[in-house]
């Protein structure tokens, strides 16, 4: 699926930057910021803008949700003409517009810019966004950030033909405390990047697979009424003999089936949610051919959709003759449990 994605803020720029390091010839990315430092080192996208200089001088916004719809709006034009420069190259089948939620420049300008794209290409325009991490904020600081998250996904809902929820508190490692935010931050980025890319370029593996998951399909998974969506995924390392000290799991019918079905499961999920109700599902399971198991698949789809209670869950193998594992993808859209988004609320009135 050839996607065109825009970096919007400083958390959306880096999420790009990533997506762009999987070097898919069917993506081509941008980068837009108010702030010039939060530019500097990305350096996989292949455009990048810094808007709103007439006003703050390339040095952000802040948190400032009204400022960042305010510069967005007044820098339409710089935005779109940058844009169309790579939609003429790539004739992308999507815009996926990726940012934080919590910040001012992306969470308060992206519905306006994905306003203006669905008006002028007539192309879906998909929205990432970014729940932000606040174990150990201050608690002005905390309440300021869940505020804008919840304000800005509304504003979001209105604009976008589907949002795919990324929640960092649940990518927290509360074990490991030697990881820093900065290493936290590459971490979730680099395993948000790959489920994306695994999903959206299954139908291009280089060795032919039993069942392609087409365009189409991930376009109608995804829908077009402002869906939430949220990606499942679980894999395991499997047994090579070329790395014989290294564990691993030896891949047959059942092990496959175990790894699809834990694929759904809450900790799985980019976004914490019971998925029993959503509307719809994709499921790719991926790794060498061999292990790729029909039966397997067959009976982990049908788990799937008892799980969801959807009639048919769409399905692709994503085949790769050198992959170290097995692995099962899951996108689900139109998930009804916000859950989440209501403990948020609840936090912010303890801390108000």
């Amino acid at each position: 699926m050839r996607i065109l994605w825009i970096g919007y803020g400083q958390a959306g720029g880096k999420l790009a930057n990533t997506l762009m390091g999987m070097k898919q010839r069917s993506y081509r990315g941008i980068a837009v910021n108010t702030e010039n430092a939060d530019l500097a080192g990305l350096k996989k996208v292949n455009d990048s803008v810094v808007i709103g200089k007439y006003k703050q001088k390339g040095r952000g916004v802040g948190a400032d949700l009204d400022l960042g719809a305010e510069i967005a709006q007044k820098s339409l034009s710089l935005m779109m003409d940058r844009i169309d420069l790579l939609r003429r190259i790539l004739d992308p089948e999507a815009f996926w517009i990726v940012s934080g939620l919590a910040g001012g420049t992306g969470a308060g300008g992206a519905h306006i810019l994905a306003d203006e794209l669905r008006t002028i290409f007539h192309l879906p325009v998909y929205g990432m966004g970014v729940l932000p991490s606040t174990s150990g904020m201050p608690p002005e600081k905390e309440v300021l950030n869940l505020s804008n998250s919840l304000t800005s996904f509304e504003r979001w809902r209105q604009y976008f033909d589907n949002i795919l929820l990324i929640d960092n508190q649940q990518y927290e490692r509360r074990d490991d405390t030697r990881e820093s935010m900065q290493e936290m931050y590459e971490r979730i980025n680099t395993d948000i990047a790959k489920r994306l890319t695994l999903i959206l370029t299954a139908g291009e593996a280089k060795h032919p697979p039993q069942e392609v998951l087409a365009t189409p399909e991930i376009k109608a998974t995804l829908g077009s009424q402002g869906d939430i969506s949220t990606i499942g995924y679980r894999g395991e390392d499997i047994r090579l003999r070329t790395r014989f000290w290294k564990k691993g799991i030896e891949p047959d019918e059942r092990r496959l089936e175990e790894i699809i079905e834990g694929s759904i499961s809450k900790e799985s999920l980019t976004f914490p949610c019971d998925i029993n109700g959503s509307s719809a599902a994709a499921l790719v399971p991926y790794g060498r051919p061999k292990h790729l198991f029909t039966q397997a698949i067959t009976a982990g789809k049908a788990y799937l959709e008892q799980k969801l209670g959807v009639a048919a869950v769409r399905y692709g193998d994503y085949p790769d003759t050198r992959s170290g594992e097995l692995a099962a993808i899951t996108l689900i859209s139109g998930i009804p449990d916000l859950a989440r988004l209501d403990q948020m609320r609840k936090r912010i009135r303890e801390l108000s």
